[in-house]
């Protein structure tokens, strides 16, 4: 695991516009499970790529949305000269991911926690002092019980094959897109910090707590909170390097010393928002600063 200063005490909108998500109001004559696809032309202005989206609904028709991530190729970690660069970043090398796949617009909720998990929340920002935290992202969740209880649920519940991302798939997301050179944010180098508070809930700007999902400006895919907010769980087993040279839809190590995390948290310094940026931990544990979001396959 990595040590950070302050973590470890004890969640059809267009890329780049800032707010609140707005989350349509479900047919009540739709079933759980049902896929409604929102359609392409979600780019926001002439010349940006169109978004597509889904909508899937959850037991008690509570909406989860999903953004299609096409196919591509990507360079995966960080040069040696990226400012505040871990050495676990390294080598770069080139990633190719032959098949496009869905991942959550927005980190996983409370609200959607309880619709499949029946109105269990282990969150410790709920309710109380808090007020509504429905839209919060759900933490205080380890690898474990995500793999182990809630998968197997939503899936069920759903007739769906969710699971976590693979960390190739979930760093492409995170820079979307991004062509070489790469740069230290999905927004740019911004070396002197002054566009991180627009697109991450963070050490600086987060009063100490988490905040709703979708309140801060998205990638170029849509995706909201890949910087801040909480740290998300992926698939792979942690190892403190990559393999060297161009890999294809790679799924991880065999083995390592833990499960990886990804994006930052609402209790990090900006170095840990960083789209190469890397954690692990133990499958078991859980924390109020990991969370996480899904993925699924065409």
């Amino acid at each position: 695991m990595k040590t950070f200063s302050s973590l470890l005490l004890l969640s059809a909108v267009s890329a780049g516009l800032s707010g609140c998500p707005v989350i349509p109001l479900p047919n009540p004559n739709e079933g759980e499970g049902e896929v409604i696809v929102e359609g392409e032309g979600e780019g926001e202005g002439e010349g940006e790529s169109a978004i597509l989206t889904e909508t899937i609904l959850l037991p008690g028709s509570v909406p989860l949305k999903m953004v299609f991530i096409p196919a591509g190729k990507f360079t995966m970690g960080s040069p040696e000269t990226e400012v505040a660069r871990d050495s676990d970043e390294g080598p770069q090398h080139t990633v190719t991911l032959s098949k496009g796949f869905w991942i959550g617009q927005y980190e996983f909720t409370q609200i959607q926690w309880k619709a499949v998990m029946s109105g269990a929340n282990p969150s410790y920002f709920q309710g109380g002092a808090y007020g509504n935290t429905d839209n919060r992202p759900v933490e205080q969740v380890s690898w474990d019980v995500i793999n182990r209880l809630f998968l197997p649920k939503i899936n069920t519940a759903t007739q769906n094959t969710f699971r976590l991302p693979t960390e190739a798939e979930w760093e492409y997301a995170c820079r979307a897109g991004e062509l070489d050179p790469q740069t230290r944010f999905y927004w740019g180098d911004d070396s002197n910090l002054t566009n991180i508070p627009q697109y991450a809930w963070y050490e600086s700007n987060s009063n100490g707590q988490s905040h709703a999902i979708g309140s801060k400006r998205a990638n170029a895919f849509g995706l909201y909170d890949m910087s801040g907010g909480v740290w998300e769980w992926v698939q792979d087993f942690y190892q403190a390097s990559y393999s060297m040279g161009a890999v294809t839809n790679p799924g991880g190590p065999v083995l390592g010393a833990g499960r990886v995390l990804r994006g930052g948290a609402w209790t990090t310094t900006e170095a840990y928002c960083r789209s190469a940026s890397r954690n692990y931990y133990t499958p078991t544990y859980q924390d109020y600063t990991f969370g996480f979001r899904v993925v699924r396959n065409p």
